[in-house]
This record gives C-alpha cells, sequence and structure tokens, in this order.
C-alpha cells in the first residue's frame, strides 16, 4: 500500500471512531438541554398559575378555566403530593399514533379543595428540531472530514513529489547507461538531504563501476599479449627434442591450462564490450538460416558425441541486431547444448511466433535457474564442466539484457529447454523494414 493511501487509511479510521462516539454523545447532550428547556417551561407555568389563583371565585370558574386549555388537566385529589416532571406518551386522534409528551404534576388548592394540575407540553417539535440539528452536524461532520481528506490528497501528493521523483529515479537507474537523473527541489529539507545523499550515492557507484570496468578491460588487453606469447613458447616447446613421456605429459597440461586462460580471458573482455556497448551496428538479421549455419558449424562437434540435432523451424522472422552478438547468443546456447548432453543425445532447435527454444537431453535433474545465468557458476559434477569458464550463459544473459529480450530455463522429464522471447515490437518493426524495401 502507498504512503499515502496509508495517511488517508488513518484519517478514515479517526474521523469513523470520531463519528461513533461524537454523534451519540452529541444527540442525548442536545435531548438534555431540550428537554430541560422544556421542564423549565412547565415549572414557569405551574408557578405562574399558582401566582394568579386568587382570580378564581369558584370552583364553576375553575372547571371552565381548565376546560380551555387542552394542555391542562385538573382533577380533585386528597392527598398531597410534590411536584414531578415526567415523560409520557399520548395517542394522537390527529396522527393516529402514539406521541411523547414532557408532563409537570403538582397540587394547587381552590377554596379549600385540594386538585391535582398537570401540565402537558409536546415533544414533538423538540424531536424535530433535535433531528435538524443531528442532520446538520451529521453533514457538517461529513464535509469536514471530506474535505480534510481532499486537502490532504492534494497537499500530500505535492508534499511527495519530490521523494516519487527519486523513487523513480533509483528504480530507473542502471550502472552501465549514463544517465542524467534529475531531482525535484523541494521545501523540506529532509527531500533535499534524501535527493543530495541519492546524487552522491550513484555518483560514487558509477565512479567505482568506471573503475571496475576499466581495469577488466585494461587487464584482459593486456594479458592478451603475454599469453599469446606463452603459447607461442609451448608450442616451440612441444617441438624440441628429445622430450621424455613426463615433460610431454607437463607441457600438454601447460597448454590446456593457458588455453582456458585465453578463452577466459577473451569472454570477459566480449563481457566488458557488451556492458560497454561497444556492437552498436545493427544490422537485419534471418535468424532460421543463422541457426542453420550454426548447426554445421557444430556439426562435427555433436557427430562426436553422437548426437541428433532435429530442426522445427515453424516460423522465419528478421531480427535487428549486431550480427556478431546474435551469433554469439545462438552459438553459446547450441555450444552449451552440444557440451552437457550425454552420448547418444538429442538437441532440438524450433521457432514460434516471437521465440526461439534449444531443448537437449543432458543430465535427469533440473539446473538452478535462478543461478544459472550467474557468472562463473557451473553445475557441479556435470559433463562437459571440465574445460568450461561458466561465462557462457552470462554472455546469453547480458546479450538479452542489452536488446531487451527475454531467456528462461525449464526442465522437464530429462530435457532442458533455453527460450529466448523476442519482443513483438521489434519483430513488427523488423518485418514493416522488410515490407517497405
Amino acid at each position: 500500500m502507498r504512503l499515502n493511501n496509508k495517511t488517508i487509511r488513518n484519517y478514515l479510521f479517526f474521523s469513523s471512531v470520531i463519528f461513533i462516539l461524537t454523534i451519540p454523545v452529541f444527540y442525548v447532550v442536545v435531548r438534555r438541554v431540550l428537554l430541560n428547556a422544556v421542564d423549565h417551561s412547565l415549572k414557569i407555568q405551574l408557578q405562574e398559575i399558582r401566582s394568579n389563583l386568587n382570580e378564581i371565585h369558584s370552583q364553576q370558574e375553575l372547571s371552565a378555566w381548565s376546560r380551555l386549555d387542552k394542555d391542562i388537566a385538573l382533577s380533585p385529589t386528597d392527598r398531597p403530593a410534590k411536584d414531578r416532571l415526567y415523560s409520557v406518551n399520548h395517542f394522537s386522534p390527529k396522527h393516529r399514533e402514539q406521541e411523547p409528551f414532557r408532563e409537570i404534576a403538582g397540587n394547587i388548592t381552590v377554596e379549600g379543595q385540594l386538585y391535582q394540575l398537570i401540565i402537558r407540553s409536546s415533544l414533538i417539535e423538540n424531536e424535530d428540531l433535535l433531528g435538524s440539528i443531528l442532520s446538520v452536524q451529521i453533514g457538517m461532520l461529513i464535509i469536514l472530514t471530506g474535505g480534510m481528506l481532499w486537502i490532504n490528497q492534494r497537499v500530500s501528493k505535492r508534499l511527495w513529489q519530490p521523494f516519487y521523483v527519486a523513487l523513480r529515479n533509483m528504480q530507473t537507474f542502471e550502472l552501465n547507461k549514463h544517465t542524467d537523473l534529475s531531482f525535484k527541489t523541494s521545501t523540506t529539507d529532509e527531500f533535499n538531504e534524501l535527493n543530495k545523499a541519492i546524487q552522491n550515492l550513484f555518483s560514487r557507484s558509477s565512479e567505482l563501476y568506471l573503475q571496475q570496468k576499466e581495469f577488466t578491460e585494461n587487464a584482459s588487453h593486456e594479458m592478451q599479449t603475454p599469453l599469446a606469447i606463452f603459447q607461442s613458447k609451448l608450442e616451440l616447446l612441444m617441438q624440441t627434442t628429445p622430450i621424455s613421456e613426463e615433460q610431454a605429459n607437463l607441457i600438454n597440461t601447460l597448454d590446456e591450462t593457458n588455453r582456458r586462460i585465453i578463452k577466459l580471458n577473451k569472454s570477459l573482455l566480449l563481457l566488458t564490450k557488451i556492458e560497454n556497448n561497444q556492437y552498436q551496428t545493427i544490422e537485419k538479421i534471418e535468424i532460421v538460416p543463422l541457426c542453420q549455419r550454426l548447426i554445421q558449424q557444430f556439426l562435427v562437434h555433436a557427430e562426436s558425441k553422437r548426437l541428433i540435432i532435429h530442426q522445427r523451424f515453424e516460423e522465419s522472422f528478421t531480427l535487428p541486431v549486431n550480427s556478431t552478438l546474435i551469433e554469439i547468443l545462438l552459438g553459446n546456447l547450441l555450444s552449451n547444448a552440444i557440451r552437457y548432453n550425454r552420448e547418444n543425445g538429442e538437441i532440438v532447435i524450433s521457432t514460434a511466433k516471437n521465440s526461439l527454444t534449444i531443448e537437449n537431453t543432458g543430465a535427469f535433474s533440473p539446473l538452478h535457474p535462478e543461478r544459472i545465468f550467474d557468472r562463473f557458476h557451473k553445475q557441479t559434477g556435470s559433463a562437459g564442466s571440465e574445460d568450461s569458464t561458466g561465462l557462457g550463459l552470462a554472455i546469453v544473459k547480458n546479450i538479452c539484457t542489452l536488446y531487451g529480450y527475454k531467456i528462461s530455463y525449464s526442465f522437464d522429464n530429462g530435457w532442458h529447454f533455453f527460450r529466448v522471447y523476442f519482443p513483438s515490437r521489434i519483430l513488427t518493426e523488423s518485418k514493416n523494414t522488410l515490407a517497405a524495401q
């Protein structure tokens, strides 16, 4: 969940709690205030009636007076009682339902006769007023909460904009690509400090990467000459006579080791050139003819292990790519399928709508999908790994990354599958270009 959404969620939770707690409390308080006002009014009416009793001279006048006001009930009694306030419901013939009333009951004396006087006041208007006040209060709370959330949303987006810009820069930053990333200045000191720290981190990482890349490239170049000289001296040493069998074995071991070092040096140099994007020449390469040509080149090696190569080219397409790199990509996959295959095994090379698959028999257990494309990773104990540099599939991965291809590995019932997916956009652009020509 995004940070801003978490903040809004907290606001909503707090607002909901406020609604749940304050609305009932507000209802009770306002209702109590209105009841107190009604009670005060009833007490005043009772006090005024008692103060004006001297104007009534007979019981007939009292009865006539009580019948004039429907909110007053008068009845004789022989038991004196204290004044009391209470709520009661009475049936309303007009509305045909029970309606709430507030009543006060007290005693009065007229010409020596004790009467119980009841004064009532309808609470319908008070209830309607209370509902109106409550509705206005709820509406104000909703508007206030909605306004706060809307303002928070707008302000948060603007306030956190430098953070999201810095986050996008971190997500898109690549060491092997020299791109100038711009950061958004902010009035918040913490964001400015964060931008400065990220810029320093990017700058330092780029410097270390360039130093490491330069060291690898220089080391590979500098090693080529002494390795070539060493190899030529070994070849001359092989031609000298006399030479013992022990000496011949030592020279042969040195020759194999030196050839592996030369191969490793070339692979490291190739990786450096790929990362430096030094293969910028782009050509239109037809995949199927290239695969057929590579199969012919590796045919002798495959026949030495009595391997059968099947070709299943259902689709033919053209890729805009550097010819050297695409040959290295497919050549490494085909060489890998031959090297790690078993005697009398099989290899299947096939194409589909936007993919190329090389599948081969081999080890009866799957490789490590999460490490198979790492540099210097070798499958322990697998046949063919003795003279491997462990860089072949790493080079394949780098080439795919360079051109936006996607490569995957899978295993099924003794078969190892390497599938390269080509983006449909690249294939479409390629076909359109060829059609125009």
